[in-house]
């Protein structure tokens, strides 16, 4: 481990959708589809050999949060590596607002909203029966995620959601929004999509050759819209938003949801 260290990062050219950059952090807009970064030094390919070769350099920023291989959105980085401590304490203190855009299958009951909001309370915990999966667990994580609905098709039985993480649990999103009934469009680990597979291998890698199903479905529909909280370094209030992908709209537009910029 610590000979592999020796080895430098590679930095990968093209193109970084940069939402906000000054010289203490950047936030970018990851897409979907890559990793935040290698499982080895010698290979490339994640956001952060994409950031290595945005800024130059040697040293990659530092990491201050993660999304999903398959999610989308944005992402804050940090050049000062004074203020990490300082802003991984806002995101443990839960000072940190994070809000998704999410496409669901079905539509939620009268029952489980309030003013068109509910609250999934649900612990998570590790899945013994596959690595990369999570459950919900008594024994788990106590875990809270607030959904909106913004916009329903009861054509298409979709509806479009808000989901905004009061904890920061491993696929907490998708598990709660399966937990509530409403599985997330192109999740093929906990969605619809998880059965349109001809494999368990193809499932894992999220690669759609061996997918049988709809492609507008696919790729998993979640996207970090919105991140907001008070930097520790001038006081002011970060609050940066990321448009959706291609893919997403695409979606939207197939399942006559209607949207724009300024839809929230």
């Amino acid at each position: 481990k610590t000979l592999s260290k020796l080895v430098p990062l590679r930095a990968d050219e093209g193109p970084l959708q940069v939402l906000l950059e000054d010289e203490n952090l950047i936030v970018v807009c990851k897409p979907e589809g890559m990793a935040m970064n290698p499982p080895h030094r010698f290979l490339s390919g994640t956001l952060i050999n994409r950031m290595l070769g945005y800024l130059g350099g040697e040293k990659p920023p530092f990491v201050l949060h993660r999304l999903d291989m398959w999610t989308s959105g944005a992402v804050v980085f940090s050049k000062n590596k004074s203020l990490v401590p300082l802003i991984h304490q806002l995101f443990r203190d839960r000072k940190v607002q994070k809000d998704y855009l999410c496409l669901v299958d079905g539509l939620p009951t009268n029952d489980q909203m309030r003013d068109g909001k509910f609250l999934v309370d649900a612990p998570i915990d590790k899945d013994e029966s596959m690595k990369i999966m999570r459950k919900i667990a008594v024994e788990g994580q106590a875990s809270q995620t607030l959904f909106e609905v913004l916009s329903l098709s009861p054509l298409h039985n979709v509806t479009l959601l808000r989901a905004s993480p009061l904890t920061g649990r491993t696929h907490q999103i998708r598990l709660h929004a399966r937990y509530a009934g409403l599985p997330i469009v192109g999740d093929n680990v906990y969605g619809r999509e998880s059965e349109l597979y001809e494999n368990e291998l193809d499932m894992l890698r999220s690669d759609q050759k061996s997918f049988s199903g709809d492609m507008v479905r696919t790729p998993l529909k979640l996207h970090a819209r919105r991140l907001r909280f008070k930097r520790p370094d001038t006081g002011l209030e970060l609050d940066v938003c990321a448009p959706l992908p291609m893919h997403f709209l695409e979606a939207l537009a197939s399942f006559g949801i209607a949207w724009s910029e300024d839809f929230e």
